[in-house]
C-alpha cells in the first residue's frame, strides 16, 4: 500500500510541477502549417482602410489576383498583435506552385513600401514584417522593432 501512496505522490508532485513551468505561446500572428504571414506596423496605430492586395504571377508580367481579392477589395487583417500591427494569414497555395508571394500593402492608391511590388519565397520564409514608411522587408519581428527604433 505504501508504494501506491508514494506512486500516486510522485505523480501529483510532478503534475503540479508542470503546471507551474511557464508555457511560451507561439505568436498570435505566426502562421499555420501550410500558410504565410503578412505583418504591418503602423506607428499612428489606425489601420481603418488598409489592406493586402496579393497576386499569382512573375516580375514583370501582369499577374493574377488570389481568390477573393481584387483592387477595390483587398483582404482585410485577420488580427492585431501589440508590437506588429495587423496581419494577414493566406495559404501557400493560393500563389501557385512556384510559391513565390506577390504583395503590397495599400490604402485605396496610397502603397506601402515605396509603392513597388512587393514579393518573397514563401517556400522559405513563413512570415514577414513590414514598418509604415519603410521600404524593407524584415524576416523577424525584432529586425523590423529595430529598425522602427532607429528611426
Amino acid at each position: 500500500m505504501t508504494t501506491k501512496r508514494f506512486f500516486l505522490k510522485a505523480v501529483t508532485a510532478l503534475a503540479l510541477g508542470v503546471a507551474a513551468m511557464p508555457i511560451f505561446a507561439a505568436d498570435a500572428s505566426d502562421p499555420a502549417e501550410g500558410q504565410i504571414a503578412i505583418n504591418y506596423f503602423r506607428p499612428d496605430g489606425n489601420y481603418a482602410g488598409w489592406g493586402l492586395h496579393a497576386w499569382i504571377g512573375n516580375p514583370g508580367q501582369p499577374g493574377t489576383p488570389i481568390d477573393g481579392v481584387d483592387w477595390f477589395g483587398p483582404l482585410k487583417p485577420k488580427g492585431k498583435t501589440d508590437d506588429a500591427g495587423v496581419y494577414w494569414h493566406v495559404p501557400l497555395s493560393a500563389f501557385g506552385k512556384s510559391g513565390f508571394v506577390n504583395y503590397i500593402i495599400h490604402k485605396g492608391d496610397t502603397k506601402e513600401q515605396g509603392g513597388k511590388d512587393q514579393r518573397f519565397d514563401g517556400n522559405t520564409i513563413k512570415q514577414i514584417w513590414v514598418n509604415a514608411g519603410d521600404k524593407a522587408i524584415y524576416t523577424s519581428k525584432e529586425e523590423a522593432i529595430k529598425a522602427r527604433q532607429a528611426k
